[in-house]
């Protein structure tokens, strides 16, 4: 009422939080952009849609984690992404054969997901 006001009390932000609080916001957009990107990226419906990618420069030379199923459709994006990772050098010797880079890994879809099966 008019005679017993209430009273609120509102956090007053300065420039520095405000911009702080935006590029943390627009950060949290395109993290959630990317995964959103990636989703669809490892997306299926057939076997035919998957296939082996190496999502590390070195491939198999530096073992299974170096390999990845991803839809055949988003090849082009999936390089994209890439082109963003470091340049390294690679280990010498033979490339693994264990797991995802064994002679039998194939790509699959499991559950409407690109998956290496092996």
């Amino acid at each position: 009422s008019k005679d017993n006001p209430i009273e609120v009390s509102v956090p007053v932000l300065d420039a520095a939080q405000l911009a702080a609080k935006e590029a943390k916001a627009q950060k949290a957009a395109a993290e959630s952009a990317v995964q959103a990107a990636m989703r669809r990226m490892v997306s299926c419906s057939v076997n035919e849609d998957c296939i082996i990618v190496d999502k590390d420069p070195c491939g198999c030379l530096v073992g299974p984690e170096g390999v990845t199923a991803i839809n055949a459709a988003y090849t082009l994006d999936f390089n994209k992404f890439q082109s963003n990772s470091l340049t390294k050098a690679c280990p010498e010797g033979a490339p693994s054969v264990e797991r995802e880079c064994s002679p039998s890994a194939q790509a699959v879809c499991q559950e409407n997901v690109c998956r290496i099966s092996y």
